[in-house]
């Protein structure tokens, strides 16, 4: 069962880092196929939205287009090559990895959000995001699915995990899973 009313407390653990990455991803390293997710957890999505509220939020253009609505109560910054500037509330378009991180240490220097800055993918994003980044929120689907987006292979003498919840497969979830926190 997916809880953190142990000892655990997400939210504390994640403002001692600057910048976090949150992703889901299967065995394989699957993050997406046809611009969506393979799967449908309600638990990690609630857990992604815990996690995420209030910070600084930077995705590519792919992944922010994914989405029905800009995430509500975050900073959205979408790396796009196309277009830059702010054309609607909450979402700041720009046009590099620097430029979304400078927005976002501004944002959390004007007290507008808190740290960590959440670098929430796509897979070209992850990867030049990787050696940037402090801490790592990943869910661990059990699966194996094809898919055409991936999360980078993360290297054991680097990244370990610190903390890990496990929720089993249920009628609401077709897949078990594991949330694991992974810092250097």
């Amino acid at each position: 069962m997916l809880d953190t009313a142990d000892a655990f407390d997400p939210r504390a653990f994640h403002a001692q880092f600057e910048i976090a990455m949150i992703v889901a991803c299967s065995r394989n390293g699957v993050i997406g196929r046809d611009g969506d997710l393979p799967w449908h957890l309600p638990l990690d999505l609630r857990h992604f939205m815990r996690s995420t509220k209030g910070c600084p939020v930077i995705m590519g253009r792919k992944t922010f287009d994914s989405l029905e609505k800009p995430l509500p109560a975050r900073s959205n910054i979408v790396v796009s090559r196309s277009s830059k500037g702010t054309d609607e509330e909450g979402v700041w378009r720009v046009e590099g990895l620097d430029s979304a991180l400078s927005t976002a240490k501004t944002l959390i220097g004007q007290g507008v959000v808190e740290q960590p800055v959440w670098i929430a993918g796509g897979g070209t994003i992850y990867e030049q995001m990787l050696a940037r980044t402090d801490l790592i929120v990943r869910t661990l689907v059990d699966c194996g699915l094809e898919g055409d987006a991936f999360f980078p292979d993360l290297c054991t003498d680097t990244w370990k995990i610190v903390h890990e919840v496990q929720h089993p497969a249920d009628d609401r979830h077709r897949y078990g899973f594991s949330i694991q926190w992974l810092t250097r």
